[in-house]
């Protein structure tokens, strides 16, 4: 026994990088919903970055420490804190046994992540650990963790502090004002001529009805030159889907791989992380970005970060 659940926050999964190519058979690439942060949290502790860590959703858990740990926290800041003691995140701290770690909860961004120097001890489904809530797969269980379980762990070898290697001052602080770097989607033609440039000059609000299988948008109804749905066709993470209502859907970690809406935008590979950050009431405009530059940028980050390469 290594981690006791005290509480468990209000959406508290075991991640990994996910189930990827397996979209040809349903599954969806589940996993941390901001990589990004997720990856910086292993890196921090010296692990292989795609080692199964703790997310924390808006409300953060509390955990009991049952032998000491190093442990690093990335992601939306919860204000953590170890027997009362604040934290800060994007750091490594030692915890001993009995010791307890609480999170509360987060005025920007969406999701915390919580990596251990020892592996996480969980089931896996088609090689990964995620947790796939509507499946329940993965993780533990497959669902959130639950106050009074027990996690076990594994020991690893600790390869040290790689805090030197980040560049902070490169990684974007979390709002709630969000702007979002697209390329047009496969049927961006769909949109009507007005809609076209509404979608890139107006702000919209993420909606209360948005998880991790995608954020709804309220704000100007778009409009479609015609409102019969297309067949049915490949999305995944980042996909910008019009329904019939005009109000548009950013598909998640957790989306289906195949849809019937329009697909008018998709946001680009450097900014998907952001999508894990978006929580409700928060605003997002769209930039039009070439493919070419989606690259670019891709390229320019994965140089600065090396724990993305």
């Amino acid at each position: 026994m290594s981690i006791e659940i005290i509480s468990s926050g209000l959406q508290t999964t075991i991640q990994d990088l996910g189930r990827s190519g397996f979209g040809h058979m349903g599954v969806p690439e589940s996993g941390a919903a901001d990589k990004f942060s997720f990856k910086l949290a292993n890196f921090l502790l010296g692990k292989n970055v795609a080692s199964p860590a703790i997310e924390c959703t808006l409300t953060g858990p509390s955990l009991k420490f049952l032998k000491p740990f190093k442990v690093a926290i990335t992601g939306a800041n919860m204000n953590p804190r170890v027997n009362n003691e604040n934290l800060k995140i994007n750091k490594i701290f030692t915890v001993g046994t009995n010791d307890i770690l609480s999170l509360g909860n987060c005025s920007a961004g969406c999701r915390s992540y919580i990596a251990l120097s020892d592996d996480l001890v969980c089931e896996t489904f088609m090689k990964s650990a995620s947790t796939y809530l509507p499946a329940k797969l993965g993780g533990i269980e497959g669902a959130p963790l639950k106050t009074g379980s027990i996690i076990n762990t594994s020991k690893v070898n600790w390869n040290g502090d790689q805090f030197k290697k980040v560049n902070f001052g490169e990684i974007k602080t979390h709002t709630n004002k969000w702007e979002l770097r697209v390329i047009e989607g496969p049927e961006f033609s769909s949109l009507n001529s007005k809609s076209k440039k509404q979608i890139f000059s107006s702000s919209y609000e993420v909606s209360n009805d948005s998880n991790r299988m995608g954020n709804r948008l309220e704000g100007v109804r778009l409009g479609l030159i015609s409102n019969s749905n297309i067949k049915s066709s490949p999305v995944s993470t980042g996909t910008v889907q019009c329904p019939t209502n005009g109000l548009p859907i950013i598909l998640g970690c957790d989306s289906h791989t195949l849809g019937g809406y329009p697909r008018v935008l998709q946001i680009a590979a450097i900014d998907f992380p952001l999508i894990g950050q978006l929580r409700p009431r928060d605003k997002v405009v769209f930039k039009r970005i070439s493919l070419e530059d989606a690259i670019q940028e891709l390229k320019k980050q994965s140089s600065l970060f090396p724990f993305l390469a």
